[in-house]
């Protein structure tokens, strides 16, 4: 199954257990959303419109896959190119040799031809990487996996080749060939999440390091053959989305912490009043942005008190009051000159002067009217203006002085009129006591009305009063200043708080829904997980019922648990009848099968489009019991699938041979410089022929049970090779496998085996002896048909020519 159609079938059964569930639309949409993509999800989290999936029809299936020759030139273990030809078809396949012999380069090419990587590579510091060219025949360096797509007729051609300038094995060229076009990965042919989810190779280190795993690792190899990665990805992206929400509301609720804290701190009244609404773990968040709007100290009197003396208006600089001080001095000492001087008479001369005058002209010439005696004439006259004149500038002198004297006076009853004192709040005590005694001081002697004597109260009172009155305002101010900035940075904090603390609150809504959504994908994956898991467990189990033979360990089943950090493999078992994980009470070998038990099904699921499975080494650590089942386990799969065995260990083939099991054993050799040499030997074809051999040189049975003996391995013999011809050719032109085991098992007799291989039908039967006598001779026909009668009653012939002959007839055949 390709992963487009897993999905459908996947969003099918999310739609069912929906309608089942009768999950409210609020968490369905979130489910079908989060199922789509992250996009998707935010987008109905966020009340925008989105298209979600509907409901999917099945997809079709892609083909299936087996291999048919892997050839490898200047590639770790083997120099001059050596082909490894395979039948592409269920079947098994073992490739014997001693270490070093080169067999297991032939596992690794189709490894990393088909996936660009090996995992015995996986430490880049393994001696693995630094021998992946033959150290004899560097040059040139490729591997080729030639593979056949069930019901294709063209192959697929694999081909990764290294420049001789390359360093490491990543620095291959591929050049992937199918139905005529050409691809740089295997990407194109969709094979990329297979190759992850059903990765049909397994070597020992990947059984050792399967085993040895941490439990998540074993987690995360075994999750993909699920094929329910797109359920578990949209579960992640609500625990994502979710933890979004979690995160960001915890770190809302750490700052009002934090800033309740700060602010119980703060004396402030506003501090005190934000303080209080965040004393709730559900703060009421339209009172706080109240409070953020009034910036007024409201009924803080300290504030209050402070701000009057702040704003009050400043006293008059000492400067000044030192000008109005001389200013009196000097008027005063000028007036007393003037009183004292000419100039003090000179205003009442005038007068008289002015009087005279205006009598004088309005009288004429004449006696003067007070002293009766002198005479009022025009000589009088000038000599009378001219003093008038003298003493008008006499009196203007005088005049003067009282206005400088007044204006003097003045400016000091302003100054009378100052009231410097305030109420001192308790932040400003240190200046109360110093501002009154400056403030008594002064207003003591302001009622005084000698001019010298108030100027001197001037002089000597105003310096000390205007500097504890300028430090008062300041330090006022000062705290105003302290106190505003201390409430700017809070409220600043605060107003941010508060956009955050509107933002979780919305996302109240959304995280509940996507807590749901998370409560029913953990339950929708639970059984997922089961139900996907179960046919696996099963086979699993089964397979470890062969494997495990003489242990006393009895595995109860398989089961993936946890997710994200704490996802593990759990293997219930019990040991002797007592419940205990397998894993903690199993020997290094059982460990090992353990692993073939696990990896196995993993390998051969039904919707795993490789048809093969490489395995290489798998009988390490193994005591004969346990090789015996694992060729019976061999066997089993090889009815089903193309199991190619690497190994080094004799005893799997020879349990192969005594437990008559069909397979195809090739013999790896190494010569010098590398040559690697491959000989087929134990086909089925050549095991009937050889025991038909055996027997008909033995002499201790008798004629009667020696010929029908011989003559049913000759006849097993033909139908073999019928049988291998009759797979190759159809298979080869992109018959499908079903269709053909099917005419192999319609055709019943000898006689139709044979005409389905030389005619391709087996109705043909008649033309079977008359095609043989005439294509290869009278021997042939008469070897055919005595192995055909003669099983059935005593061969009068020679046993040992007609094996002979026999064994042309099936090359013949093949």
């Amino acid at each position: 199954m390709s992963s487009s159609d897993n999905r459908e079938v996947l969003l099918d059964l999310l739609f069912e257990r929906l309608d089942l569930n009768r999950t409210p639309d609020s968490v369905a949409d979130l489910v079908l959303a989060a199922y789509a993509g992250e996009a998707q999800l935010r987008a109905v989290l966020a009340g925008e419109p989105v298209e979600l999936p509907a409901r999917p029809e099945a997809g079709p299936g892609s083909g299936q896959v087996y291999l048919d020759r892997v050839t490898v030139a200047g590639f770790r273990g083997i120099g001059p190119q050596a082909s490894l030809v395979l039948q592409p078809q269920p079947g098994l396949t073992i490739v014997a040799g001693r270490n070093g012999s080169g067999k297991s380069s032939f596992a690794e090419a189709v490894e990393i031809a088909l996936t660009g990587d090996s995992q015995r590579w996986a430490d880049k510091h393994s001696v693995f990487r630094e021998g992946w060219r033959n150290l004899h025949l560097s040059s040139p360096c490729a591997v080729e996996v030639v593979a056949h797509v069930d019901g294709e007729q063209a192959p697929i051609r694999i081909r990764r080749s290294w420049p001789d300038e390359a360093t490491e094995p990543s620095q291959g060229v591929n050049e992937i060939t199918h139905r005529g076009a050409k691809h740089p990965s295997t990407d194109a042919l969709g094979w990329r999440q297979p190759l992850d989810a059903y990765r049909p190779f397994l070597t020992a280190n990947d059984l050792g390091r399967l085993i040895s795993a941490r439990p998540s690792d074993l987690f995360d190899a075994l999750a993909p053959l699920l094929g329910i990665e797109a359920v578990t990805d949209a579960d992640a992206r609500c625990k994502k989305l979710r933890k979004e929400y979690d995160d960001r509301s915890n770190v809302v609720k750490n700052e009002r912490i934090a800033l309740r804290r700060a602010l119980t701190e703060l004396d402030d009244d506003r501090a005190r009043a934000s303080a209080n609404i965040l004393t709730a773990a559900r703060p009421d968040l339209d009172a706080l942005d109240r409070l953020l709007r009034d910036h007024s100290e409201g009924s803080d009197p300290t504030a209050t008190a402070c701000r009057r003396i702040a704003e009050a208006p400043a006293l008059p600089e000492p400067a000044d009051i030192e000008a109005v001080a001389t200013a009196l001095i000097e008027a005063d000492e000028r007036l007393t000159r003037a009183t004292a001087s000419r100039e003090g008479a000179a205003h009442r001369i005038e007068e008289l002067l002015r009087l005279a005058l205006e009598h004088h002209d309005q009288q004429g010439d004449g006696t003067c009217p007070v002293c009766q005696v002198g005479v009022l004439d025009a000589p009088w006259r000038a000599a009378a203006a001219a003093q008038l004149e003298v003493a008008q500038q006499q009196a203007a002198a005088a005049r003067e002085a009282h206005a400088a004297l007044d204006d003097a006076w003045r400016q000091a009853r302003t100054l009378r009129a100052v009231d410097p004192a305030f109420d001192i709040p308790d932040v400003l005590a240190e200046h109360g006591d110093r501002l009154q005694g400056a403030v008594e001081a002064w207003q003591a002697g302001g009622g005084t009305s000698d001019l010298v004597e108030f100027a001197n109260h001037l002089r000597t009172t105003y310096p000390s009063l205007f500097e504890v009155h300028t430090a008062v305002r300041e330090h006022a101010a000062a705290w105003l200043h302290t106190r505003d900035d201390a409430w700017r940075d809070h409220s600043t904090a605060l107003h941010a708080w508060l956009h955050s603390a509107r933002e979780t609150r919305a996302d109240e809504d959304r995280s509940t829904r996507l807590k749901a959504a998370v409560a029913w994908f953990k339950s929708a994956i639970d059984d997922l997980r089961a139900a996907r898991l179960a046919p696996f467990a099963t086979q699993s189990q089964h397979i470890w019922e062969q494997l495990r033979q003489e242990s006393n360990v009895e595995l109860a089943g398989m089961k993936l648990d946890g997710s994200s950090t704490r996802r593990r493999v759990a293997f219930p078992a019990t040991i002797d009848g007592a419940a205990t994980a397998a894993m903690a009470v199993m020997s290094q070998g059982e460990l090992h099968a353990l692993g073939l038990a696990v990896f196995l099904p993993r390998a051969t699921a039904d919707d795993s489009p490789f048809r093969f499975v490489v395995i290489d080494d798998p009988v390490q650590s193994m005591d004969p019991s346990k090789v015996d089942g694992l060729a019976q386990v061999l066997a089993e799969l090889a009815e089903r699938r193309q199991v190619v065995v690497f190994t080094h260990d004799n005893r799997l083939p020879e349990a192969i041979r005594r437990l008559q099991i069909d397979a195809t054993i090739w013999e790896v050799t190494r010569k010098e410089q590398s040559e690697v040499e491959i000989r087929k030997n134990l086909d089925p074809v050549k095991r009937y022929l050889s025991d038909a051999t055996a027997l008909a040189k033995t002499t201790e049975l008798p004629d009667k049970i020696r010929g029908p003996l011989v003559l049913t391995f000759c006849r097993s013999a033909i139908e073999a090779a019928c049988h291998e011809r009759v797979r190759r050719e159809r298979i080869q032109r992109g018959e499908r496998h079903a269709d053909v085991e099917r005419l192999l098992e319609r055709a019943l007799t000898t006689t139709q085996t044979a005409a389905l291989a030389l005619f391709g039908d087996a109705d043909q039967g008649g033309k079977v002896l008359p095609h043989l006598d005439q294509r290869k001779g009278r021997w042939a026909a008469d070897a055919f048909k005595a192995c055909k009668q003669g099983a059935h009653g005593v061969y009068g012939g020679n046993l040992e020519r007609l094996v002979g002959d026999t064994a042309r007839l099936t090359e013949a055949l093949r």
